[in-house]
């Protein structure tokens, strides 16, 4: 496990697939991560948030989780989700079972070295409120995301149906100092721009 993981409550190592969709004319976007370590050990947790922005003022973040299947919520008592993540390349699938909720991804090869925030791929882990928002090295690939959902559910509904998204894996998941080399020279924003 990486120095992060241990030493920071808000590291984040493994994988998160993200997908945007559009309410009430701003972006949306829904979140699911693979934790592989953790000081819990691996887990999965869905996350759903807005963008909202006003004119001269940079965008804020607004988000939640949903659902976790492990953790740190579980080690305060929190009830667990019947989430499970599948890796094949270039395929990803979550399932939450309680909600009928499926998510297929289909990732593209190219791969683009990026540095994301880590309080944008994991919100609300303990400690994370009283530390600066740290910049993890990555890698991201443009996927192509099939959302099965009830079209009654009031929260995941806006996500159905096939639509763009991206993988984004953290370095310690992907390993090797050339990347991280790279990394270092190519700096990119994980978050677009608000249209």
């Amino acid at each position: 496990m990486s120095g992060v993981g241990r030493e920071h409550g808000g590291g984040f190592e493994g994988e998160a697939l993200v997908v945007w969709a559009r309410a009430g004319g701003h972006p949306v976007f829904l979140a699911a991560l693979h934790h592989t370590a953790s000081p819990y050990g691996p887990f999965v947790e869905i996350v759903v948030g807005e963008f909202r922005s006003r004119p001269g003022l940079r965008p804020r973040l607004r988000q939640s989780t949903l659902a976790v299947s492990g953790g740190p919520a579980l080690a305060t008592g929190a009830d667990g989700a019947g989430l499970k993540w599948w890796a094949h390349d270039p395929l990803r699938e979550v399932h939450w079972e309680e909600r009928e909720f499926r998510l297929r991804a289909e990732v593209r090869r190219m791969a683009v070295p990026a540095v994301v925030r880590s309080d944008l791929l994991h919100p609300g882990w303990a400690g994370d409120e009283a530390e600066p928002a740290r910049r993890l090295p990555a890698r991201v690939q443009l996927a192509r995301i099939d959302v099965e959902v009830p079209a009654d559910d009031e929260q995941l509904g806006r996500f159905g149906g096939r639509r763009p998204g991206f993988l984004v894996s953290t370095a310690c998941q992907i390993g090797g100092e050339a990347w991280l080399h790279v990394v270092r020279n190519l700096r990119l924003s994980a978050v677009p721009e608000p249209a």
